[in-house]
């Protein structure tokens, strides 16, 4: 194996030179200065070619797509992508846990707080005690042009990249979860390069929309608002202007900001008297501090407890917010999608394929999974923004109900595939609300999901507009009439704990449960076990999903890229969109994808038929 790490004069977008690189094979090694570059290159394209695996940190993201702006010749064809090892997946994969690891070494003192929950190479450069070089943060414009110190740096990358490997390897990993997230990290790195075409004149109209709507918004609520104390003034003389007597306290008023959670909380509470009757609305257990946010605002406008005056007024305020955080989204907010267009009219959003313990992804720069729904305010707006290049088609797909497969799959064994049958054949939520005895089939939805998820008992009483009591009750009920589930239950509590009493864990047999894949599913607390499966289950399908995808695709010499025919867009949880040059191909898509869930069940030997849904149009509005 190759051990290699490269420095340029800039990132992706921008680099045009390599200027050094240095190579390990394990027992020496090499550097390559500027004029000697073209021969580090040459001999990773030969290791490829000799299937000797080459790897670095992130080298997938950037170190190759780099060196192949650079020397367009250097190609890893797709049947030698497996002899590429990333150690930033790897460590993103097997220490999916390192806030538990860094909390210990924060305390000690041997990782600074910066550097906290991070996979990047200097933060391991820390706890491995082989620190990176600080040439980066020393040297002023530090890329611009070859030095000696650069090359001594690069030489300390390799050195700590190395003993990173030797340390993840040693962990003897699931090979299949191993190879699965060096897949989709490929996918998501084409992802990223291709970006979502952005409409930027129609974001602008919309912008001004939502300006014109937040200022009128303002001046309701200015027009409404009591006037809100400020500190007492005690003038020292007389000021007939200002009608001011000596020694006579004068009551100063703020300046009401609509932003201040302060001012919002003192009008409910303060001025209007009003504390609402409800735990989950407050902070703290003492109910002193009102969460000031769109759940709050929703409730006190319906709550006839309430002032006429407090309702009136979180309509209006639940509004303004809403509007305010679509602002920050589009415009206002440090990732807003107006301020994060590439020069090609694209948005390049970030994908880290395993950022979440349960092997879902995460996205950032901007953070497009949080694009507000078709059917929420905006949400229709907002989702036209995001299109295909004009003569384009885009194709979205979604998996089927996947939560509740992927239940009925664990449940599978005590059930001999009953709750299975019922999720694909029959009506799975007239089902839930029979066992639970719930009035209404939307509230057996809200409750599976609530349970599914870990709710207290309070949580789920508060569906039926009960309490604690009747969320217990219903719980009781549910499992009484539902075994599989409560056996489900029970066979994840005997795999974690050892001893237990009265509820409450005296000690644990382990802190893991496995994924699908193999890897290792990190357990915090047992009431969140049952949801940290699910949830991993459904992350590691929906990842092979649009990983098999890809492949059928190509398969059918079809080529990734807006210089081929179809590129990805965006993959958010269990819906992928895609570009597609044609209509035809785009029907393709569709095909191939349901096809590819159906590669994914019988990878995972998954006891519940997987399925998908797809839709085609121009923009995400009409695909999701």
């Amino acid at each position: 194996m190759l051990i290699f790490d490269l420095e340029s004069n800039g990132l992706l977008d921008t680099l045009s030179r390599i200027h050094c690189m240095v190579i390990s094979d394990g027992v020496s090694r090499t550097r390559y200065r500027p004029e000697d570059v073209d021969d580090g290159v040459y001999r990773l394209f030969k290791a490829i070619e000799n299937n000797e695996p080459i790897c670095g940190h992130n080298i997938i993201d950037f170190d190759i797509p780099a060196i192949q702006k650079v020397f367009p010749w250097f190609i890893i064809p797709r049947n030698k992508r497996h002899l590429v090892v990333d150690t930033l997946v790897l460590s993103r994969l097997i220490y999916s846990n390192i806030n538990d690891i860094d909390a210990g070494l924060m305390r000690s003192g041997k990782l600074p707080g910066k550097l906290f929950g991070s996979h990047s190479l200097k933060a391991w450069g820390y706890r491995l005690g082989e620190l990176k070089g600080t040439y980066a943060e020393d040297t002023e414009d530090a890329w611009a042009v070859f030095s000696e110190e650069m090359l001594d740096y690069n030489d300390q990358d390799v050195v700590v990249t190395e003993k990173l490997y030797n340390k993840l390897i040693s962990k003897e990993y699931s090979t299949v979860a191993i190879q699965l997230e060096h897949e989709a990290q490929w996918l998501m790195s084409q992802q990223e390069r291709n970006g979502f075409p952005f409409d930027e004149a129609k974001a602008r109209e919309l912008e001004v929309t939502l300006r014109s709507r937040a200022a009128i918004l303002d001046a309701q609520l200015r027009k409404a608002v009591p006037p809100i104390p400020d500190k007492i003034f005690i003038p020292k003389k007389d000021n007939k202007a200002r009608g001011y007597k000596a020694g006579v306290p004068v009551q100063k008023y703020k300046d009401f900001n609509p932003n201040s959670r302060q001012q919002i909380e003192w009008i409910i509470t303060k001025h209007f008297g009003y504390v609402p009757d409800n735990e989950e609305l407050f902070d703290d257990e003492g109910r002193t501090r009102l969460k000031i946010d769109d759940v709050t605002f929703g409730y006190l406008k319906n709550d006839e407890a309430a002032p006429k005056e407090v309702r009136e007024l979180s309509a209006i305020f639940e509004e303004y917010l809403m509007v305010s955080k679509r602002l920050g989204q589009l415009a206002d907010g440090k990732q807003a999608w107006l301020g994060c267009i590439g020069e090609d009219g694209n948005i390049h959003g970030s994908v880290n394929p395993n950022g979440a313990v349960t092997g879902r992804a995460t996205h950032s720069q901007p953070n497009v999974a949080q694009v507000p729904k078709v059917g929420s305010p905006y949400g229709k707006e907002c989702r036209e923004l995001f299109r295909v290049p004009r003569g384009w088609t885009q194709a979205g797909i979604d998996a089927s109900g996947l939560e509740l497969r992927c239940l009925a799959h664990f449940l599978f064994p005590y059930d001999n595939g009953h709750y299975a049958d019922t999720v694909v054949n029959g009506d799975v939520h007239t089902l839930n609300q029979q066992a639970a005895g719930l009035p209404t089939r939307d509230n057996a939805k809200t409750f599976i999901y609530a349970f599914l998820y870990g709710a207290g008992d309070a949580k789920i009483g508060k569906i039926v507009g009960g309490d604690a009591k009747d969320g217990k009750r219903l719980k009781r009920e549910f499992l009484k009439k539902t075994p599989a589930i409560a056996e489900l239950k029970k066979a994840i509590e005997n795999a974690l704990i050892a001893e237990s009493h009265r509820g409450q864990i005296k000690k644990w047999k382990r802190r893991y449960l496995k994924g699908l894949d193999g890897r290792i599913l990190h357990v915090r607390s047992l009431h969140s076990a049952l949801n940290l499966l699910l949830q991993s289950a459904g992350a590691l399908i929906c990842k092979k999903w649009i990983v098999r995808l890809e492949e059928r695709l190509v398969e059918r010499g079809l080529t990734h890229g807006w210089d081929g025919d179809f590129a990805y867009l965006a993959w958010v949880h269990d819906e992928v969109q895609v570009a597609c040059r044609t209509k035809e191909i785009a029907e393709i898509v569709v095909a191939e994808a349901q096809e590819a869930m159906r590669d994914a069940q019988a990878f995972f030997k998954f006891r519940t038929q997987l399925d998908t849904e797809g839709k085609i149009g121009y923009n995400w509005s009409d695909c999701h």
